[in-house]
């Protein structure tokens, strides 16, 4: 009689961090899915739409300031001591403040020029990249939490966050009516405070020092400047549908394009929650190639992928169901755009998953050529699938783009690090 033939005591261990933040992202993610009535209530669809256009160009400056942080301190963190940790840290810290600097001296510029392009006042602008900062800050406290596997502490961040955001959003939103600056402030104020408490537990724990020094500021970004432009084409590739949605058709079809991504976006959210113990686990992994199981690492992968295939068929099936429970009528058509995002994430996934094998072995440069190229095929993409297939073009690009992405990350990740997939099909003997 055929035996299992899978060694399944990693897989609960994964499963065992995967829990806890699977708990976490559930309370963290639920509520702010659960407010979509009120907020598909007070605001209109073309309210949404420019809340989605704040939303990109904040989600777009995070990533440009160094949310790519968090990979810089996952790759040293356990191949280096807990001073040298915070000194990273500590300079990194300078780093995101001084790029934050730069973008705000930036739009203060190029504004005067790009008013109608970038279509959102100077003021709202301008509270970005001192916001993005704030963002970055509190993501590398968690990122620390997260590689010394300090599961309850990064749960009670994460959820604090989101109760401050909430809250002060619903306050703003409900009894001040502030429409969608009322939600933005929300956003903003969560990211400040969570910053300060982030700072307090780093200093507390040892995890943050201000030795400044040129080679450790240089040695950062050397790893963090390839970085960016990943980062960024992530944001890019995920949210630029919104500008182009609102550029070629109107802010009403921009709340609907916007609402269907939301629902869409708890796919990504799978993603995170299970790259936040997957990639710890990868690099722990990693930092002992002479006995890491190759053939386990690669069932594993085939494991969280089938998470995610399972995760974007649920939504399918069930996104109608979810339009009409979480919205009003005037929101229903958006689950035409369901299909092309729930897919464009699982593929979103699998390049997450590989991402670890290429940094660990020293392939920012690959990452930030195919990013590049990415990028520009994804721009490519939406004029032309605009023009073939109208304004559901540009959820074909999301999701086409996306593969692309999986795939050249896939055939760099075997050359690197070269695992038998189909062997690891073979789970019975």
């Amino acid at each position: 009689m055929p035996k299992l033939n899978v060694d399944t005591r990693g897989l609960l261990h994964l499963g065992k961090l995967s829990k806890g933040y699977f708990l976490t992202t559930i309370i963290n993610q639920a509520i702010p899915f659960l407010i979509l009535p009120i907020l598909t209530r007070f605001l209109s669809p073309t309210e949404y739409g420019t809340l989605a256009l704040f939303t990109f160009y904040l989600t777009l400056t995070n990533a440009l300031v160094g949310s790519s942080m968090q990979s810089v301190i996952s790759k040293s963190f356990f191949k280096k001591e807990k001073k040298e940790i915070a000194v990273i840290v500590g300079n990194g810290v300078v780093i995101v403040g001084s790029i934050s600097l730069i973008v705000f001296v930036l739009l203060l510029i190029i504004h005067p020029y790009a008013v109608e392009f970038l279509n959102l006042p100077l003021q709202w602008l301008l509270i970005i990249p001192p916001s993005s900062m704030a963002f970055v800050v509190f993501y590398m406290a968690l990122s620390v939490m997260r590689n010394a596997k300090k599961v309850l502490t990064f749960g009670k961040f994460k959820v604090g966050n989101t109760i401050v955001d909430v809250s002060t959003s619903l306050i703003l939103i409900t009894i001040l009516l502030w429409s969608w600056q009322g939600r933005a402030v929300g956003i903003i104020i969560a990211y400040f405070a969570s910053a300060i408490a982030a700072l307090i537990y780093l200093n507390k724990e040892g995890y943050l020092s201000f030795s400044i020094t040129k080679d450790k500021i240089q040695s950062i970004l050397k790893v963090l400047i390839p970085l960016i432009p990943n980062a960024f084409q992530a944001i890019i590739i995920s949210r630029v549908g919104i500008f182009f949605m609102q550029y070629y058709y109107t802010k009403e079809l921009l709340g609907l394009y916007t609402i269907g991504f939301q629902i869409a976006v708890m796919l990504q959210l799978l993603v995170a929650t299970l790259a936040m113990s997957w990639g710890p686990y990868l690099y722990e992994e990693l930092s002992n190639k002479k006995q890491i199981n190759k053939l386990y690492l690669a069932r594993l992968f085939y494991a969280l992928s089938g998470i995610l295939v399972i995760g974007a068929l649920f939504i399918n099936f069930t996104a109608s169901f979810i339009l009409r429970v979480m919205t009003t009528p005037e929101y229903y058509d958006a689950v035409e755009f369901l299909p092309w995002f729930a897919f464009g994430f699982v593929f979103f996934g699998f390049y997450t998953f590989l991402t670890p094998i290429l940094i660990d072995g020293e392939q920012q440069k690959y990452i930030s050529v195919v990013t590049l190229i990415n990028v520009i095929l994804m721009l490519i993409f939406n004029f032309w699938f605009v023009d073939l297939f109208g304004y559901i073009g540009i959820a074909y690009a999301f999701c086409l783009t996306y593969f692309l992405m999986f795939a050249a990350f896939f055939v760099k990740s075997q050359k690197v690090l070269p695992l038998p997939w189909l062997q690891a099909l073979q789970i019975w003997k």
